[in-house]
Formats: C-alpha cells, structure tokens, sequence
C-alpha cells in the first residue's frame, strides 16, 4: 500500500508565503492575469451548441413564446450554416448596454420584454453568428453526403480568411413576422461574405432546399413530409453530390450585403412604429467598441442535429491544386 503524500515543511512555507503574497495585493494581479486569458476554441462550444431537450412536441411555453417556425419531421435533422463571433469582454457590455437602452426606451403600457441572445439562462456567455442558409432539413442518408459535398466546395472556392465590421443598428423580422431581432449590421459591401453566400446557397440548392435571401416556397417546403418525395430528393441530391464542383460560376454571385447581420436579442412583436424608426440607424460614438470591432472569419459551421462540423477556409493553396490553370 502506497504511503500518504504529505505536503512537506518547504512546501507548507511556500504556500504560506503564496497566501501572504495574495493577501498583500496581488489578487488583483491574478485576476488581471485570468482577463487576459485567450478565448476557448470554437471546438470546445460546438460540444454544448444544443441545449437539453425537455420535450418531444412544440411547446411555445418552454422557449419565452417562441413557436417553431419549420415543422418537426421525423427523421429529418435540422440544419443550419452560419459563422460564429465570440465578443470580449468589453464588446459584451457594449451589447448589454446597448440591449438595455432599447428595453428602457420601449413605452411603459404594455412592455414587450427583449430577450438576449448574449448568455444563457445561467448567464454563461453564448457564441453570435452570421447566418449563411435558412434553417433547412435532411433525412438521415442525406446528412453525411451534404456535409461532405460543402467541405469540398468550400475548400476548392478558394476564399481565403478575412474580417467583417459593422455599419449600423437595426430590426429584422424573420420570414414568417413571428419574431423581431435587434441586430448589427455588416459593413455595405463584404465580397467575401457574398462568396460565403453563394457557396452555400449553390450546395443546398443542389439539395434541393431553400437559399438565404430567397422568399420560401411553402409548396416546396412541405415536400418534406412526404416519403416519397423524400426519396426522391434523394436521387437527386446524390446525383448532385457525385458531382465534384471543380469550378465555381461567380458571375451570377449577387451582392446581398445588406442582409448580413448578427442578432443580440429578440421581441415576439414587432417594435412600436417610432420607436422602430428612432432606434435604427449608424452605430453612435455611445458604442466605440462596437464601431472598432472586428470579426475575424476563418471557417464556417455546419450543425446538423447536434452535431457541429468545422469547415476551414483555406490559408494557403492546396498541394496538388493547379497553379496558373497548368
């Protein structure tokens, strides 16, 4: 049996003399030390991205009223492409000062309550994104092969890292008008998010599911439910994935940069008519660490289910890929 490990003599000292040490000041020290550290890996929040199911049918009541907007099919995982942003420290209370301005400026009768997207119900920090597709849906032998098809395109487009800033602050509805958002707004013009966009777009459209900034098809969405469509978006959708994307066609890239944007809170109504015009509009001095904020861009998520796939862009040309066009 393995004898006991006790702390000796020196190392009592030692540790009394780390106790007095903190004692006499440098507590601060250290807790300015922890501030400094650098953020978690994107990997480390994709094992939390999806909260606990506590029910197995749409209950507005668990989720502050919200309704499921895409109808639940069994067998289809929910998916969805977007970019993540994770503030610091001081863009955080910039948001939440921001957050609480808005509340505050809402009329008195009847206050509809904003909801933030910044923390948890436990008050743990939550990740931001940028949406690149609408939430979509795939049956189970589709899921892989879609997932395998945008790494392969994302990787043979060519778009490289980059930074996005943002221009302004405004409300947006989703497509159904069942939610209102507080949002950022993306600088006018991002060419490379706009590539983002088209390569996401081209892929789900392949699977025949619906683009970003596109109006829905309700006709095309039910199809879902049905078995027999199923397979057939099946035939289709592989038929589409054995076909490798060599090139890409930019020529028809549309520039939709005014539609990118990062949610910081949401409102089940619509905001009151002069409050919705008097609180949208350039980002003010009031915000600086907004206006000098940065979001740097280095690969984009695809959550299928629960499951999170990183998809790096490309930081240098691949070994094996043609240079020049030789």
């Amino acid at each position: 049996m393995a004898l006991v490990d006790y702390i000796s003599s020196d190392e009592d000292e030692t540790l009394d003399k780390s106790f007095a040490d903190v004692s006499a000041g440098n507590l601060k020290r250290k807790r300015d030390l922890t501030d400094e550290l650098p953020p978690l890996p994107s990997k480390f929040h994709d094992l939390y991205a999806s909260t606990t199911r506590v029910s197995t049918r749409d209950d507005p009541s668990l989720h502050g009223g919200r309704k499921r907007v895409t109808p639940h099919v069994e067998g289809n995982w929910p998916t969805h492409l977007y970019v993540e942003w994770y503030p610091s420290t001081s863009e955080s209370e910039s948001l939440s000062k921001l957050i609480s301005i808005m509340q505050q400026g809402l009329p008195s009768s009847d206050k509809p309550k904003i909801h933030s997207f910044l923390t948890s119900d436990l008050g743990a920090p939550l990740p931001l994104h940028i949406s690149l597709s609408r939430p979509i849906g795939f049956p189970t032998e589709l899921k892989d092969d879609f997932v395998t098809s945008l790494e392969r395109t994302i990787k043979s487009s060519g778009i490289r890292p980059f930074e996005v800033a943002f221009s302004s602050i405004d409300w947006v509805a989703n497509f159904e008008n069942t939610r209102w958002f507080l949002v950022l707004k993306v600088e006018t013009f991002c060419d490379s998010l706009n590539k983002l966009l088209h390569v996401s777009n081209m892929i789900v459209q392949d699977y025949k599911q619906p683009p970003l900034y596109a109006m829905p098809n309700p006709a095309k969405n039910n199809q879902t439910s049905s078995k027999n469509n199923q397979a057939s978006r099946k035939a289709a959708s592989r038929t589409a994935a054995s076909n490798a994307r060599t090139k890409i066609d930019w020529s028809n890239m549309q520039d939709v940069s005014h539609g990118f944007h990062v949610s910081i809170a949401w409102m089940l109504d619509a905001p009151p008519e002069d409050f919705f015009s008097s609180t949208k509009g350039p980002i003010t001095t009031n915000f600086k660490d907004l206006n000098h904020t940065r979001i740097k861009i280095g690969e984009i998520k695809a959550k299928v289910g629960n499951i999170v796939t990183n998809i790096p862009l490309q930081t240098k040309i691949v070994e094996g890929e043609r240079l020049f066009g030789f």
